[in-house]
């Protein structure tokens, strides 16, 4: 099995999920599967994993499951100019759930049925990038592709930031 897929027994899966969630037939929405084509091309230690989440919804709680921490990557709309990336931790930002629908559930609403049912996630750091489009069509817009090295570079680096010394070159 790639060491890069999911893992069929949940109690052996790496410690480390990176997950890009959105659309690639979204415009900017499709960052996260882009970084994730991005990270599978990368030799990456045997304790992460690297997974292309779709939208998100539900099936996001199971893929928490188990880990020691995950790296999730999103289009977010943030005021800021196209392309521009933010590192945050869901506890430095004020998540409010919307409502819930078992069809399509974004990370809060699946941060909140965790919660309610009283499992434990992993740390979790999200990677929140500003499209400039959303519209239906591929392909992602020039100011997002040309942020996209040192996106991928920034979460190479928060994954060598939590290995062992010596544990992780690129």
């Amino acid at each position: 099995m790639n060491k890069n897929t999911v893992a069929d027994d949940k109690h052996s899966r790496p410690a480390t999920l990176i997950v890009g969630l959105g659309n690639p037939l979204r415009g900017d929405d499709g960052i996260g599967p882009r970084v994730v084509e991005e990270l599978l091309q990368r030799e990456l230690p045997d304790n992460v994993e690297v997974v292309d989440g779709g939208s998100g919804g539900l099936d996001l709680l199971q893929l928490l499951e188990n880990r020691e921490q995950a790296v999730v990557i999103d289009a977010a709309r943030m005021g800021r100019d196209p392309g521009q990336f933010t590192r945050f931790t869901p506890e430095e930002v004020h998540l409010s759930p919307r409502s819930f629908s078992p069809h399509h559930a974004s990370l809060v609403e699946v941060m909140t049925l965790a919660h309610a049912l009283g499992l434990s996630l992993p740390q979790i750091i999200v990677f929140g990038v500003q499209p400039a489009k959303m519209d239906w069509g591929e392909g992602l817009s020039p100011n997002v592709e040309n942020a996209l090295p040192e996106l991928v570079d920034a979460i190479l680096q928060e994954i060598r930031d939590t290995l062992p010394e010596g544990g992780y070159n690129v």
